[in-house]
């Protein structure tokens, strides 16, 4: 019997919701709700059961058999500062330097000199206790950042990742000095917790950066935990993590959430892309403020084992998504110099572009677009937002136009041509990253934006082939209807490999790694409801070349570690470091993914038409230089099998797909369009 998926992305601006029923699927948008995400979120829920025709949502509820949230909760906590006052305690001598040279960009606003206190204990960097915690001085620290007003306490002393035993005493004196009722429900958080890296700097960063998320992460999705409870729904709130899957709301760590959205649409990208047998392919999001630019390998997410967040190191292995500023309420204007610069201000949603008349004067994207003809100011999200023409001009007029003495219209082709190359640009900049060529890849486009220039980034970065969605202003949404939940282990390895090492020992240790990790995860797995048999299993590597300055995380067949074939394992170990260009790397890290699958969305098959579609209507657009009567298609009306020959515009409620002059668009047995340019 078909039950209701529900999948929900909150973003900055709009809460977009991806719901189905067997192979019916219906996209959602309400406005976010910074005050409160938790408002947004239910809203979301109330509007999705609506379009299926329930008006109780408890009824609703209990015919939903699985409910998935991305959040950008964290992302605000850090662009808007609201996080909580933090206390830190580090090892005696590094209470200036956070273990790093130069000045820490944690202490710009995560952490306040004041509230960094430090204790005489040492950690060798084999992992020998060398001196232990002093009780009475942890005591007298504690106190000290508790009068100051701390909110969090974390933990991060030197080499801790090799031994934490010092940090965990720290935790234990606290807990045990400082009852419930001192202490309040202020949390104490372990550097080596938070993560296993060597550098010592990078951990206090990571552990600092998560402590900072956790306060408002916490609170609003167990308030969105508990609400859903409220109402009937009796299964567990599965939260979307940066690495590609879901865990309920106790096994989701603030980093986890971090950039969640962004790596959903990937999760999504590879998801149709296994489907249509594709191993290459690139993603562009294009929104209001920014487009995001992704990329799958050989069939494979990849990662960036360097991260940062706000600038600051923390080196969690999150999936890699490229993001740059320009986005439809990016602000153009012409510099001194008399060229055109995009951003990095945008007009937002409030004023938002100069056309949505609400107090917006600077040019944007949008505007530009409006004044092509490219978009209907009539048919603006379906038409429930009127918007103004004649106001687009006015502000393209006064702060491109004039000043660089051209048209309009010509004003207008160069800031649609200038987001198209940032966003080529950055397509060919991932591409070149990961040694790849891109005329290679397929693009997979969505997000509000990116039916109107996916077809000029493809022009101009050298893709020949765009797919489109249905549900491409909610892809990032749909992307989460098709994560499984996951549990990700790790165990430090440092092993040093070259071409005549023994790697026996390493193999036993392997071995015996995977196998703790399969129980914690057998342990997790049966919390969120799952059998042990139903829990399937991929095993990577991180690695680094000798030098430390190439790294990658690597997958393996599992076999390889429970083979007793040595000759096995050491082609593989070969084959990476072929890959990081060195006889020599050092495998830092081996990691144990475990994923039980949940109910997703299939895309229909339908059969294919052979006839022509008619236009809704024409209208004239610039295109480059020529004002030409253009053809209006109705996307929702488009069948399978449909062809449409470029130039023509392609509209529905909550998006907009440019076919320019020369490319073909046409519509597959999935409904998806497909764009050759």
């Amino acid at each position: 019997m078909a039950q209701y998926t529900v999948d929900i992305d909150t973003g900055g601006t709009f809460t977009d919701g991806f719901f189905s029923y067997g192979d019916r699927f219906e996209v959602v948008k309400v406005e976010t709700t910074p005050h409160d995400l938790t408002v947004c979120f239910n809203n979301c829920i109330m509007e999705g059961a609506k379009r299926f025709g329930h008006g109780n949502v408890s009824d609703f509820l209990k015919e939903t058999k699985t409910i998935r949230l991305s959040t950008t909760v964290g992302t605000n906590s850090i662009i808007q500062r609201t996080g909580p006052k933090l206390g830190l305690i580090v090892t005696k001598g590094y209470a200036d330097s956070l273990y790093q040279e130069g000045k820490n960009p944690i202490l710009n606003f995560l952490v306040q000199e004041d509230m960094i206190v430090s204790i005489d204990e040492e950690v060798s960097e084999s992992g020998e206790v060398v001196k232990e915690v002093n009780e009475a001085e942890v005591r007298r620290v504690t106190k000290k950042l508790l009068e100051l007003g701390t909110r969090v306490i974390v933990v991060s002393l030197k080499n801790a990742h090799t031994n934490n035993q010092n940090e965990k005493l720290v935790r234990k004196i606290i807990q045990d000095d400082f009852p419930k009722h001192y202490l309040g429900t202020k949390p104490i958080q372990l550097g080596s917790d938070i993560s296993s890296r060597s550098d010592n700097g990078v951990r206090t960063n990571a552990a600092v950066v998560n402590a900072y998320l956790h306060r408002d992460m916490v609170k609003y999705l167990y308030k969105a935990d508990e609400g859903l409870r409220q109402k009937g729904y009796t299964k567990p709130l599965l939260i979307a993590h940066a690495n590609g899957g879901v865990a309920r709301v106790a096994k989701t760590k603030a980093l986890d959430t971090y950039n969640s959205g962004p790596a959903a649409g990937l999760m999504g990208t590879r998801y149709i892309g296994e489907m249509y047998g594709l191993d290459n392919i690139m993603s562009v999001d294009v929104g209001g403020t920014s487009t995001d630019v992704g990329l799958i390998s050989n069939g494979e997410l990849t990662f960036d084992t360097e991260s940062s967040i706000a600038e600051i190191p923390v080196h969690a292995p999150l999936i890699h998504v490229l993001s740059v500023g320009g986005g439809g309420g990016t602000v153009a204007k012409v510099t001194q110099n008399g060229e055109l610069q995009l951003g990095p201000e945008s007009a937002g949603a409030v004023p938002g572009p100069a056309c949505f008349g609400l107090g917006g004067t600077r040019p944007t994207v949008t505007d530009a677009c409006v004044v092509l003809g490219i978009v209907d100011p009539d048919y603006f999200l379906g038409g429930t937002k009127k918007i103004s023409k004649q106001k687009a001009i006015d502000a393209i007029k006064k702060w491109v136009a004039t000043p660089l003495n051209i048209s309009n219209e010509e004003a207008a082709t160069l800031i649609v041509d200038k987001i198209e190359q940032i966003g080529a640009d950055t397509l060919k900049q991932l591409s070149n990253e990961r040694g790849k060529n891109i005329k290679d890849f397929q693009l997979f486009s969505f997000g509000g934006g990116g039916g109107l220039f996916s077809a000029g980034m493809a022009r101009k970065s050298g893709i020949k082939k765009i797919f489109t969605f249905p549900f491409s202003s909610v892809f990032s949404a749909f992307g989460l209807s098709t994560a499984d939940v996951a549990h990700t282990y790790q165990d430090r390895v440092d092993f040093q490999f070259s071409p005549n090492q023994e790697i026996g020992e390493f193999l036993i240790n392997a071995n015996a790694s995977l196998e703790k990790m399969k129980k914690h995860s057998h342990r997790d797995m049966r919390g969120e409801g799952f059998t042990p048999e139903s829990i399937r299993y991929e095993v990577s590597l991180e690695a680094a070349s000798e030098d430390g300055k190439v790294r990658d995380i690597f997958y393996l067949p599992s076999d390889v570690f429970h083979s007793t074939n040595e000759q096995y394992l050491k082609e593989e170990l070969q084959s990476i470091a072929k890959h990081l260009g060195t006889d020599k790397i050092a495998i830092e890290f081996i990691r144990l993914n475990s994923f039980v699958s949940v109910s997703h969305f299939a895309l229909p098959s339908l059969e294919l038409v052979d006839s022509i579609p008619e236009p809704k209507s024409t209208r004239p657009i610039y295109w480059k230089g020529n004002v030409i009567n253009t053809n209006i298609y109705d996307i929702e009306g488009l069948k399978p099998g449909h062809k449409i020959e470029g130039p023509a515009v392609l509209e529905s409620s909550n998006t907009t797909i440019v076919v320019p002059l020369g490319a073909m668009f046409s519509m597959d047995q999935h409904l998806n369009g497909i764009m050759e340019v």
